[in-house]
């Protein structure tokens, strides 16, 4: 998903009762307007994934992977204006190699990320870390064996991640908690979400069939976890701990139609980019 290549042929705005599967059957036809703003943001072929979130661009990776760098920023923030408001540099001392599998921003400057590291020897752990003022990692929490995927800080410090269990090869374990709440003071404070409770053929792949088919965000209010494959649509209330879990409408296979952006307001909307992959698209359906 090359952000210096994003042709948005479709935006389509979608409400929380709009997600929910309906009796009847629409076609909606949307006319954009021009752009509020342009911005040129220079070098984002170098990075591995971006995307915006709280009036950010965040972007990750070197070289165009996904791995980290020691001595080139791995995390770049970029403002409205296409202007780089923060580099970092992730590195354990030691390391032979870091992924890095997501990040993410709070309202008040705080920036963390998911990822995993490979020592000289071979040794494979998970983390999720904090960057600190001097834009290095400055707090961190071994997460092994769970693999934190994607993940939401929030203005406590706290951070909400998805992922999975992994056995001593590296598999998927089955019957464990997807959704894990984490301080860098005290380590894990919670656990939910088992995906036998959930469709078991949309969750196979935990990060879906591309990027973005699988995206979880969170407000003050409310964590989203929407997954494309499974057409499920869950919330947590993160005041009372409550799952929701709701069937949505499909979209069209990805050799059709491909989700290019995700947010989610604090009043709970939900708005997805899409992009178009056939030159004569199928209608959108209970949308």
């Amino acid at each position: 998903m090359k952000t210096a290549r994003f042709v948005f042929s479709l935006v389509i705005s979608i409400f929380l009762a709009d997600l929910l599967m309906a009796q009847q059957e629409t076609t909606v036809h949307w006319l954009l307007s021009q752009p509020h703003r342009r911005a040129h943001l220079g070098g984002l072929d170098q990075t591995w994934y971006r995307y915006w979130d709280k009036n950010y661009l965040i972007t990750y990776g070197t070289d165009g992977s996904y791995e980290a760098s020691p001595t080139k920023p791995s995390i770049v923030l970029y403002d409205q204006d296409g202007q780089i408001v923060r580099e970092a540099i992730v590195w354990f001392k030691d390391a032979y190699s870091i992924g890095i599998n997501d990040v993410a921003i709070n309202k008040v400057g705080g920036v963390a990320l998911s990822g995993g590291t490979e020592s000289e020897s071979g040794v494979v752990a998970n983390f999720i870390a904090l960057i600190g003022n001097d834009n290095h990692i400055s707090r961190l929490v071994r997460t092994t064996p769970f693999v934190p995927i994607y993940l939401c800080l929030e203005e406590d410090g706290t951070v909400w991640t998805y992922g999975f269990d992994r056995d001593a090869e590296g598999k998927l374990v089955e019957g464990t908690s997807m959704l894990r709440h984490y301080s860098f003071d005290s380590g894990q404070l919670g656990a939910m979400l088992d995906r036998s409770s959930l469709d078991p053929k949309g969750w196979r792949l935990p990060e879906g069939r591309y990027p973005g088919e699988i995206t979880l965000r969170c407000t003050s209010k409310q964590l989203g976890l929407f997954n494309a494959v499974s057409n499920e649509w869950i919330q947590l209330n993160l005041a009372t701990n409550a799952l929701k879990v709701s069937k949505v409408a499909a979209l069209p296979p990805p050799k059709e139609m491909r989700i290019t952006g995700f947010a989610l307001t604090e009043s709970g909307e939900v708005f997805l980019s899409l992009h178009d992959r056939v030159s004569t698209p199928n209608p959108v359906r209970n949308i």
